[in-house]
């Protein structure tokens, strides 16, 4: 018997959505988070588990699949995107069009992992000044701030954030983000995120070292890199970074998730930090005509400043 082969464009675009979402259904979604190996001791002493999609996650690839049912409104962010990339970055488009909001952590999964992270309460009487960089349209921060809150008690919590996309920008304004242009601007911050940035700019040794300089003596710092690691600069015209973060030239095989964890985390020792705690969760997009969902896979590390 032939199989079914649609004719009309739509009609294709459908049913190829179809059997792309039929694929995720099926997906083992613990291999998100889990190793398929060890790394060296003083690393795999620091890697919390977390085995699988707690029910935050669940809800959120649920809305997804939802969102991504209304294939008028896809049609439309298609048209728009087909004009508009030729002024303006993606970033920018997924700004102005509000689409492509990311998801990496639950708040439950963030509270774990800056807690095993030695992320302390603080008195209430304190305040607690919190910088995202690169922080696109601020659903991620919002769920680390409300992580941190859970950990601070009463403390007042300031959120800052840079963002180099201009619509982004007026997104984290509209909900009351501070928004700077540098962050040489902020100094003893308590808690810095960098969540999948260190890949998309470029200078990235430059930045980590912003970090370390803004970062408290006891504060912590949130950093996110995509494995397998690919370098890609969203605004000049060579896509290249001025030193890239990883070096694989010497293997004569794809590196592994494990190896790539292994050089980062060492990266950052060499950079001045301390590994705190780190694990392993996928970087989930909201997905387009295509599909529901999109996901790379994320190592998320907590560091600290090194002591002298």
């Amino acid at each position: 018997m032939e199989a079914y082969r649609p004719r009309g464009t739509l009609a294709r675009v459908i049913h190829a959505k179809f059997h792309n979402d039929n694929f995720l259904e099926n997906i083992d979604t613990q291999q998100w988070y889990t190793l398929n190996g060890d790394l060296p001791q003083r690393f795999q002493s620091k890697f919390l588990a977390l085995n699988r999609p707690d029910p935050t996650t669940l809800r959120w690839l649920e809305r997804a699949k939802m969102l991504s049912s209304n294939i008028w409104i896809h049609l439309w962010h298609a048209l728009a995107r087909s004009v508009l990339q030729f002024f303006m970055t993606q970033t920018d488009i997924n700004g102005l069009l509000k689409r492509g909001s990311m998801f990496i952590l639950s708040e439950e999964q963030f509270y774990k992992l800056l807690e095993a992270g030695g992320f302390r309460t603080r008195s209430s009487t304190e305040s607690i000044t919190l910088l995202d960089i690169g922080a696109g349209d601020g659903e991620v921060s919002l769920r680390v701030a409300s992580s941190v809150s859970e950990l601070s008690g009463n403390a007042v919590l300031q959120v800052f954030a840079t963002e180099a996309s201009w619509t982004m920008r007026e997104r984290l304004k509209k909900l009351n983000f501070n928004v700077v242009d540098e962050i040489r601007q902020l100094r003893n911050l308590e808690l810095i995120l960098c969540l999948n940035v260190l890949d998309r700019c470029y200078d990235p040794f430059m930045l980590l070292e912003d970090i370390h300089a803004a970062l408290a003596p006891d504060g912590r710092a949130v950093v996110a890199l995509v494995l397998p690691y690919m370098h890609y600069v969203e605004t000049n015209t060579s896509h290249l970074p001025l030193r890239p973060l990883l070096d694989n030239s010497h293997l004569d095989h794809e590196p592994t998730f494990e190896e790539e964890a292994t050089q980062f985390l060492m990266l950052l020792e060499n950079c001045g930090f301390r590994v705190e705690s780190w694990t392993k969760a996928p970087y989930l997009c909201e997905g387009d005509l295509r599909q529901s969902f999109y996901w790379l896979i994320d190592i998320i590390v907590v560091l600290s400043k090194k002591t002298i």
